[in-house]
């Protein structure tokens, strides 16, 4: 039975579909208790979905992290960085954020479909990456190159 206090509760750790959350509907108005499903709370979002995490800055060359869902590169001429395997269904943004004495960014993920490696090649340019089978895959961006 679903009557008890919400802290006392034991925590789940494997959500699915028909999970239920406990929704107050209308709470400065006339509030009301309803459910939704966890399908039904992530498929209607009503409003923008933002990332609370702090952005990863990579200054130098090297690896950037697969934990961070923003890096954010400051480039000096041009810099190679690399990028891990991800998880099924993950989204991973690359944003060049400073840049100088022609800055190019290469980046090279261990698995890529489409091409090898990935270009931003002035400040402002993105790359959005999704990890989907086996490989990052790039769904959106401004400027990046693809080779």
């Amino acid at each position: 039975m679903a009557d008890k206090k919400i802290t006392a509760l034991n925590a789940s750790v494997g959500l699915t579909g028909d999970d239920l959350f406990h929704v107050v509907d209308d709470p400065s108005g006339s509030p009301t208790n309803k459910k939704i499903t966890s399908t039904n709370v992530f498929n209607k979002i009503p409003t923008w979905l933002g990332l609370a995490q702090t952005a990863e800055t990579v200054t130098t060359p090297g690896a950037i992290d697969v934990t961070s869902a923003i890096t954010n590169l400051i480039t000096d001429g041009t810099d190679a960085v690399t990028l891990a395997d991800g998880a099924m269904g993950q989204i991973k943004i690359v944003a060049m954020v400073t840049g100088t004495n022609s800055p190019v960014a290469v980046i090279t993920p261990d698995n890529l479909d489409g091409g090898s490696n990935i270009s931003l090649n002035a400040v402002g340019d993105t790359a959005m990456l999704l990890w989907n089978d086996g490989a990052w895959q790039v769904i959106g961006g401004n400027g990046a190159v693809v080779a």
